[in-house]
């Protein structure tokens, strides 16, 4: 009986786990898409995904997203900057010739140099046409910008620590955007140019046509500065035959200013031979920490910096990354999560629950999510998954949908809490 109530503390944390913010995962899928369309290519290492891009490979992925790589590899070295091998030249010297790099000083190019996540932004914006010539951005504003056009997301770019993961990530999102006042995404291009192999690029085209049409349908979600959302999770469990059903209402406000969290729920256990127990739960994160109350009982925990970016993750559009098929009927989008939507839902887990003792051996399956899309918002929202792991087994279904926006989704955050004891 003991195990039984820990598997359902595990069942509790999987019902406060979908509305709270993700960390960031890891887009191995994204390289090895950029890869089979010949414009991201690894080293003796591999991909590497988990270090700092340098600046000459920044110079090479732009020249690549450009659709220029065999005209560079054709140029005479003229460049000034003497600091460059051999490889490195060709890229470096398209772009110095076409204006698109001033180096670092007047002599060199400091390939080796990390490459910044407002570099690779600049970089990425100049793939798509914009200019800091033409007044589009400015390269001091230059992550921003990215972020405003949709080249970064910050579910999936960490300006602070930029990886090759993100680069993967950035690029394969890139392909899917139009460029510069034009309807001609990207990669389209790339393969008019004869820069991409058009049946490689064939199914990337086809699924983009249909997220590009996701992403136009649900474009009002950007403007949503704060938003109500209600919502029921049913969970259904067993552990050594002893199976349980958990059902929780809720109810969240997410102020994406600040930004803040408070989600309030009433769960209901429900297993033959058990009388019903309800409890009451609320969660509220604010300033990296996350305070819950449970019939009660109170606690607070720390969250990372990154997590606050995200914190309507749970309720948002689904990144190009996090999808590995989309399909619509009318205004509704059933998406299927690739590889690492799937690691984003691990991590949404790991973010928001306690300590509960079972729950690492847990391993998440088949998720899928069915959005349905009304005046450019996402009214409502499903998810289903299953989960197994240390005798452990179930389901889980949840739907949630949009009740209210703006001020009238404004709440009043939980009093007294520097009450709330620290735990780990």
């Amino acid at each position: 009986m003991h195990k039984f109530f820990r598997a359902c503390a595990v069942g509790l944390a999987l019902t406060a786990a979908l509305t709270v913010p993700s960390l960031a995962a890891e887009f191995t899928e994204s390289a090895d898409h950029l890869h089979e369309l010949g414009l991201f290519q690894g080293t003796q290492q591999g991909y590497e995904l988990d270090r700092a891009p340098t600046r000459a490979e920044a110079a090479a992925m732009l020249v690549r997203l450009l659709g220029k790589e065999t005209e560079a590899k054709q140029l005479a070295y003229e460049a000034p900057f003497t600091d460059l091998q051999n490889w490195e030249k060709p890229y470096v010297q398209y772009l110095y010739e076409n204006g698109l790099t001033t180096g670092a000083t007047a002599t060199t190019f400091e390939p080796e140099q990390p490459c910044t996540a407002q570099m690779y932004g600049a970089f990425l914006l100049r793939a798509l046409g914009y200019s800091e010539v033409a007044g589009d951005f400015t390269y001091r504003e230059a992550t921003a910008f990215a972020e405003q056009v949709g080249v970064y997301d910050k579910g999936t770019v960490d300006p602070d620590h930029f990886l090759r993961d993100h680069v993967a990530a950035a690029s394969y999102t890139a392909l899917a955007l139009s460029a510069k006042e034009t309807d001609i995404i990207l990669l389209d291009q790339l393969v008019q140019e004869e820069a991409v192999d058009k049946a490689a690029a064939n199914p990337y085209q086809k699924l983009f046509t249909v997220y590009n049409a996701y992403r136009k349908a649900t474009e009002g979600m950007e403007a949503l500065t704060a938003m109500q959302i209600t919502g029921q999770v049913t969970v259904k469990a067993e552990q050594e035959n002893n199976a349980f059903t958990l059902l929780s209402e809720e109810t969240s406000w997410i102020d994406k200013q600040t930004p803040a969290l408070l989600t309030q729920r009433i769960v209901t256990m429900q297993s033959p031979g058990i009388a019903d127990k309800t409890f009451t739960a609320e969660s509220y994160t604010a300033d990296g920490v996350q305070y819950s109350r449970q019939n009660g009982q109170r606690s607070r925990r720390e969250i990372l910096a990154r997590q606050m970016h995200v914190l309507n993750e749970g309720y948002a559009r689904v990144p190009l990354v996090y999808v590995q098929s989309m399909t619509r009927s009318g205004n509704q989008y059933e998406i299927a999560y690739s590889g690492a939507g799937m690691a984003r839902l691990r991590q949404v887990f790991d973010a928001a629950r306690s300590a509960v003792e079972g729950y690492d051996a847990l391993a998440f399956d088949a998720i899928s999510i069915s959005q349905t899309v009304s005046a450019g918002r996402i009214a409502s929202q499903k998810i289903e998954f299953s989960f197994s792991g240390n005798g452990l087994a179930g389901t889980v279904a949840s739907e949630f949908k949009l009740q209210k926006v703006g001020e009238a989704a404004a709440f009043t955050p939980p009093s007294n809490l520097d009450q709330y004891p620290l735990v780990k």
